[in-house]
């Protein structure tokens, strides 16, 4: 994951519009199987690509400009999963990202659950009314969800420590 994370934005955009591109056609495909209109699929999949690249680009850019480059953000992203503080860290921007980090996972503890409720019940209605292959993609989506609750509760517990971690080692440099 680190490879994807510290890659130039010219090699990793391709990457991201292959797989959005992608993964929008064939959820297209899995949730109307009669192959009909499969131009219009593919063009509103290269619609859909396009725009969510660039929305991806946009936001991978200012996420690495804000933390002082691609290496830091991947550093403080690497801190997060692993709640390990590196040796020499800018404690300015550290605090600021982490806790800009803090925010987005806190805001996740509300709005996963909703955005789950609101996917199970659509999946279910559509399961019922379209197709079937509504169920497979309901299960994959629950698991999702679980995976992003266990992943939000990991990442809060791991930034309180480095936050506190930071706090610990900026009074330290302080007082010398």
């Amino acid at each position: 994951m680190d490879r994807f994370r510290t890659m130039p934005l010219p090699a990793l955009l391709p990457i991201v519009f292959v797989l959005v591109g992608g993964l929008y056609f064939a959820i297209g495909l899995a949730s109307n199987p009669d192959g009909r209109d499969l131009a219009a699929r593919a063009i509103a999949s290269l619609f859909y690509a396009v725009l969510m690249t660039a929305f991806f680009g946009f936001l991978i850019a200012y996420r690495r400009r804000r933390a002082g480059g691609t290496e830091t953000a991947a550093a403080i992203q690497r801190a997060v999963r692993t709640g390990e503080l590196p040796g020499d860290v800018d404690h300015v921007v550290w605090t600021r990202e982490l806790e800009s980090t803090r925010k987005r996972y806190r805001n996740n503890r509300v709005i996963v659950p909703i955005m789950g409720v609101v996917f199970v019940a659509f999946s279910i209605w559509a399961a019922l009314t379209v197709s079937a292959s509504w169920w497979a993609i309901l299960a994959l989506f629950v698991g999702m969800c679980a995976y992003s609750v266990w992943e939000t509760r990991r990442a809060l517990r791991n930034i309180e420590h480095l936050l506190t971690t930071l706090r610990g080692t900026w009074t330290v440099i302080a007082d010398r």
